[in-house]
């Protein structure tokens, strides 16, 4: 069994992004929410994070993924650049590091020696 969810919504989203569906839509934002949760879910445990009362903490690391993939994808210039993996530079934060960042915040939620990534 895995962990369910989605993480975060782009009804989540859209205002931490400060963008209007006018200007961007839902489709484009749904692509980095479905990103997001393809990359905590496989670390959490066997149980349904999709509430963002009870999981409070995974609701808002999935939204700082989303925000950083967001960030990645149209940064001006066509990408950030930002340091992982003990500064050395990367092209955008959407790197190993950004685990990293995040993995205090999903502490409890975390399986059991964490999983394999290819």
């Amino acid at each position: 069994m895995a962990a369910k969810g989605p993480l975060v919504t782009v009804e989540d989203l859209r205002p931490v992004l400060d963008v209007p569906d006018t200007v961007v839509p839902d489709t484009e934002l749904k692509q980095v929410c479905l990103a997001a949760d393809q990359t905590l879910l496989p670390l959490l445990t066997d149980e349904d994070h999709s509430d963002p009362l009870t999981h409070a903490n995974c609701h808002e690391a999935a939204l700082t993924v989303a925000v950083q993939l967001w960030q990645a994808r149209n940064a001006p210039g066509g990408h950030m650049v930002g340091t992982d993996l003990g500064m050395i530079p990367t092209p955008h934060l959407a790197g190993p590091g950004l685990i990293t960042r995040v993995a205090g915040s999903l502490g409890a939620c975390l399986r059991y020696g964490g999983a394999m990534i290819a």
